[in-house]
Formats: C-alpha cells, sequence, structure tokens
C-alpha cells in the first residue's frame, strides 16, 4: 500500500498515511484540514547502480531481441 503524507494546516505538522489508493479522495473528503504534501522525490535508482544493471540480464536479452528486429540501419546500442 502507498504510503501518503499529508500537513495539517492548522498546527503545520506532517503526517505519513497508509492507505489504499482507493481510500485516497474518501480520506480527504473526511478530513478536509489536511493537503497533500510532498517532502521530496521518489529516487528511481539508489546510490551508484545504473538502471540496466538494476534491471538485470533479461533487460539485455530483451534489448538484444529489439535490436535484432529492428533492422540494418538500427541505432539501437546494446
Amino acid at each position: 500500500m502507498p504510503i501518503y503524507e499529508f500537513k495539517n494546516n492548522e498546527t503545520d505538522e506532517v503526517t505519513e498515511v497508509t492507505m489504499r489508493i482507493s481510500e485516497y479522495d474518501d480520506f480527504l473528503e473526511s478530513n478536509p484540514h489536511l493537503t497533500r504534501y510532498y517532502s521530496g522525490v521518489p529516487a528511481l535508482v539508489t546510490g551508484n547502480t545504473s538502471a540496466l544493471r538494476t534491471a538485470g540480464d533479461g533487460w539485455k536479452d530483451h534489448l538484444n531481441r529489439i535490436k535484432s528486429g529492428s533492422g540494418r540501419s538500427n541505432t539501437i546500442k546494446t
């Protein structure tokens, strides 16, 4: 389940709430004193790990199949 951050408009306190996406709209209607708060952007890649390394060898195989089927003048680098 996703974790959402909300800021209390009255106290400026930030709280985390874990709920289903389907519960989100009802939660906001029930809590008009709260607004959605974004403390940061989620990291897609952490540390020095590249996205290709994170994806693993299966992704490299997939890219090779795409390259082999795309014709002679392709510019795909694997």
